[in-house]
């Protein structure tokens, strides 16, 4: 049903993958967004690159982007972009960062796409017809929680102390329940990663909607579930995310 759109989503994804990896690690200048946050040269030039290759394909498209905020439009489709979702990994050369590429129809995703330079792996999905990793299809994992890999989101950017207790609060709750905990300062490569099976629960403070959108629809099409726990979002397979609920609230 939405085939035109992934397969444009894909090709753009892998566009700007390709347009990111030379520099990796050198990602030019850095201008500060808030304290322990910045916004490179690069961020800018991709952003700038995948907007144009949607104007010029769908320019009555609405367009949301984490840099260049939101080009408006009366259409029901809104493209949903974080041009480097990790930039602080890929700006000193850590290969843990991606290109984010989700399109929505009313507010909901109907494709998403995931494309991983660094790790030359491109993940995508449409509502109803499955998730993949380099066109084989992929499935979340099923395992109890005691052998489930959790992420949770990074600390707070700004040094809030509140947010970094309840953060520190999380931490306590689960980590005697779970195999391992892992944070890569990712949201594009965790959920990608939840939705092929090599992890199994994230769980987010307020997740932005550019970083999560695409990834949403990779685990739930792959499988898995978007649920509530108590302040947090959880994206996971459904078996450590029934455990998890229970363990937060």
């Amino acid at each position: 049903m939405y085939d035109d759109y992934l397969a444009f989503a894909v090709e753009l994804g892998k566009e700007a993958g390709a347009f990111l990896l030379p520099n990796a690690g050198k990602a030019g200048g850095q201008t500060v967004k808030a304290a322990k946050d910045f916004v490179t040269e690069m961020d800018v030039k991709v952003e700038a690159l995948i907007i144009e290759r949607i104007q010029a394909e769908y320019p009555e498209h609405r367009i949301f982007s984490e840099e260049a905020g939101l080009i408006e439009s009366n259409s029901d489709y809104e493209w949903v972009i974080d041009p480097i979702d990790g930039t602080i990994n890929y700006s000193i050369g850590v290969p843990q960062y991606g290109v984010s590429i989700a399109l929505t129809y009313k507010g909901d995703p109907i494709v998403g796409v995931i494309d991983l330079p660094g790790l030359n792996e491109t993940y995508w999905a449409s509502k109803g017809a499955g998730t993949f990793k380099d066109g084989e299809p992929i499935r979340v994992r099923d395992v109890p929680l005691s052998e489930s890999f959790i992420s949770h989101s990074d600390f707070a950017k700004d040094g809030n102390k509140e947010a970094n207790a309840q953060r520190l609060e999380l931490l306590a709750k689960i980590v005697n329940d779970v195999y391992r905990v892992r944070i890569i300062g990712t949201a594009a490569v965790t959920l990608a990663y939840i939705a092929a099976g090599k992890w199994d629960a994230a769980l987010y403070m307020n997740p932005a909607f550019y970083d999560i959108a695409a990834g949403q629809l990779l685990v739930t099409e792959a499988g898995g579930v978007m649920v509530s726990a108590g302040p947090y979002t959880m994206f996971g397979q459904k078996q450590a995310a029934d455990r998890l609920t229970a363990l937060l609230e």
